[in-house]
């Protein structure tokens, strides 16, 4: 459900115009916007876990997660959940307040949906808030990790500019 007070209704020419805006302009919009929802001295903080790394089988030529070039960062399997709540139980004794987990692939398959599935509700056990970046989701995958209590999640949507 879209909130009524957040627009949807840009047209082409606004969004160039805010897009030309320099950037300190930008900067002081967001944080006015910022100022208006939240306390402007609170921080949350947040700790990121590269949960498989490497061997994506895309190819953007900017990411060093790639298969496609050599970039000397080594492929790895997804993690056992295990150690991955051992690293989320070290970032909440660091002051972490959000656990995001990423993984180098283009999509997740199924087979490792459960593995994934008790890493968010391991993590959200743990009284830290849920993150998850695992490329495109299918509608079932989506509903999955919801229910299994991930609150945020993160996709770089990577186009051409056509």
């Amino acid at each position: 459900m879209i909130r009524p007070d957040i627009r949807t209704d840009w047209t082409m020419e606004e969004a160039r115009a805010i897009h030309a805006l320099p950037f300190a302009d930008l900067m002081h919009r967001a944080q006015t916007l910022h100022r208006a929802h939240f306390d402007p001295n609170t921080i949350e903080t947040a700790s990121l876990l590269s949960i498989k790394t490497g061997g994506c089988p895309e190819d953007c030529g900017y990411c060093s997660q790639s298969a496609f070039h050599d970039t000397g960062v080594k492929a790895t399997k997804l993690m056992e959940t295990e150690e991955v709540l051992a690293a989320a139980q070290r970032a909440k004794a660091s002051g972490a307040q959000r656990f995001c987990m990423g993984a180098a692939w283009r999509s997740p398959k199924d087979r490792d949906m459960d593995k994934l599935c008790d890493m968010v509700r391991g993590v959200s056990d743990l009284g830290l808030e849920t993150c998850m970046t695992l490329g495109m989701l299918s509608p079932e995958q989506v509903a999955r990790l919801k229910a299994a209590g991930l609150d945020f999640y993160n996709h770089n949507i990577d186009t051409s500019p056509d």
